[in-house]
């Protein structure tokens, strides 16, 4: 899922240029947008079940009608929003606000900030540079891209992989693990993607390796794959989980002198 962040000062025409890029968006691709509320708290309608509800300790209370549907959501931060929408098959969301993360940024105005990569630009713009701005990937969003983009009649099933720090192996404690050469990680995943796609009966996989410093106890590694059969699903995810051991796992130790942990 790519992340357009958009943000500028109040009355910048943010609200206006992100009415013009959603269709866009849309043309591509399942759009959602996140709008910074900063001190004007969103009012829930006093007396309402769905507000009575929520008032009595519910986390989520979802109200539907037959266009619509809106949730409250309990102690949700914009990491967890995020997470949200990728799991559904969101593949763009635009943020409006937010300044402080540090995601790529579309600035409207003459606010002065990192990370901008497009200035005042037209709608257009974000589409021809959309490889600039970031992503969130999850295991769900995964398995949601490949019933989007692979799915046939010979589909029989659809295997995951989460891959975790783990903290205690025996007697060793691991704090982290460090993948911060994102170029041979990346270049890595990619090959063992397409040596999974090669065994016979599998439709298509997605690999998706986190870089950086991550601590133990947090997601490292997710991988789908879509085949006509389990076993030829289960085949390919073995192949590539070894292969990410062996590879990937012992790069992070060369590249950086020291192995900081086990998978």
């Amino acid at each position: 899922m790519r992340i357009i962040h958009v943000v500028g000062r109040s009355n910048s025409g943010k609200t206006t240029f992100i009415h013009s890029l959603i269709p866009l968006l849309k043309n591509h691709g399942k759009t959602a947008v996140i709008k910074h509320l900063h001190s004007h708290h969103f009012e829930l309608s006093p007396g309402k079940d769905t507000t009575t509800h929520y008032e009595h300790g519910a986390d989520i209370v979802i109200g539907t009608d037959p266009e619509k549907a809106m949730a409250a959501i309990r102690n949700g931060s914009l990491y967890d929003m995020l997470d949200l929408l990728a799991d559904q098959g969101v593949e763009y969301t635009i943020i409006e606000g937010h300044k402080a993360e540090s995601f790529p940024k579309v600035v409207i105005g003459d606010l002065e900030i990192e990370q901008c990569i497009l200035r005042n630009p037209k709608p257009e713009d974000v589409l021809t540079q959309i490889s600039e701005f970031a992503e969130v990937f999850t295991l769900q969003g995964l398995v949601q891209e490949l019933k989007r983009d692979c799915m046939s009649d010979e589909t029989g099933c659809i295997a995951a992989f989460n891959g975790i720090v783990r903290k205690v192996t025996g007697s060793e404690i691991t704090e982290s693990m460090d993948f911060s050469d994102t170029t041979t990680i990346n270049a890595l995943s990619e090959d063992i993607q397409k040596d999974m796609e090669q065994i016979p009966g599998v439709l298509g996989v997605r690999f998706h390796h986190r870089t950086g410093v991550i601590p133990a106890g947090d997601n490292l590694t997710y991988i789908a794959v879509i085949a006509k059969h389990r076993q030829e699903a289960f085949a390919a995810l073995m192949q590539g989980i070894d292969r990410m051991k062996h590879e990937l796992h012992d790069v992070g130790k060369t590249l950086e002198g020291e192995y900081h942990g086990n998978a």
